[in-house]
């Protein structure tokens, strides 16, 4: 796992899947993928992974423990609704977006960090760089509406609780094992989602 100091760089370099959406933005308000239909997932995404710590964390989820960034936003999303989301719910939307996460979002945000590491590129891809951040933007854009079509959620009470579940069943169904550097991140996602929430709340409410 990376350290902090150096999930936070990643971070505020846009080095994550949702954040190049923090990366482009315009008076503090992060720029929605244009080309992609409003959703209240991806407008929750947006509010969620600008919130301090969010970031990092998911971060450190995504290229320690190979989870996907989207499906974990989605679990607070999910929780936000008070759904309690079933095994069975979490592996039909990883397999809906599995193929779309392997064959265009991974390429791409490999090629972009490729670019954004410099090297043998550095000086002569500013603006390829920038065409690329929109393109992965507008892939996870389409990724979250992808999620968002295949399993509509209706409005409930929101809980804590219920996204914390949620999370844990994620993790569980892909053999991720909740240890405390796991769970410190996954409280850092929820905490994102539910802000109310203190750092050591948030922990508990994982365990």
């Amino acid at each position: 796992m990376t350290s902090t100091k150096k999930k936070a760089a990643e971070a505020e370099s846009g080095d994550a899947q949702v954040p190049q959406s923090k990366s482009e933005t315009k008076n503090g308000k992060a720029k929605r993928a244009s080309k992609q239909p409003v959703n209240p997932f991806w407008d929750f995404s947006l509010a969620v992974y600008e919130r301090a710590g969010t970031a990092p964390a998911c971060l450190a989820l995504q290229d320690s423990k190979n989870l996907d960034v989207n499906l974990l936003l989605f679990c607070c999303w999910a929780g936000s609704l008070g759904h309690a989301l079933k095994p069975a719910e979490i592996a039909s939307l990883t397999k809906a977006v599995k193929p779309w996460q392997a064959d265009v979002v991974s390429p791409l945000r490999a090629l972009r960090r490729q670019l954004h590491s410099g090297g043998d590129y550095e000086g002569s891809s500013a603006a390829l760089l920038g065409k690329i951040k929109d393109a992965e933007l507008e892939a996870e854009a389409v990724q979250q509406q992808m999620l968002f079509e295949v399993l509509p959620l209706e409005t409930g009470e929101a809980s804590a609780k219920i996204a914390a579940e949620n999370l844990k069943t994620y993790a569980k169904l892909v053999k991720v094992e909740c240890d405390s550097a796991v769970t410190a991140d996954l409280a850092a996602v929820l905490r994102g989602a539910f802000p109310l929430l203190a750092p050591l709340e948030a922990v508990w409410t994982l365990i």
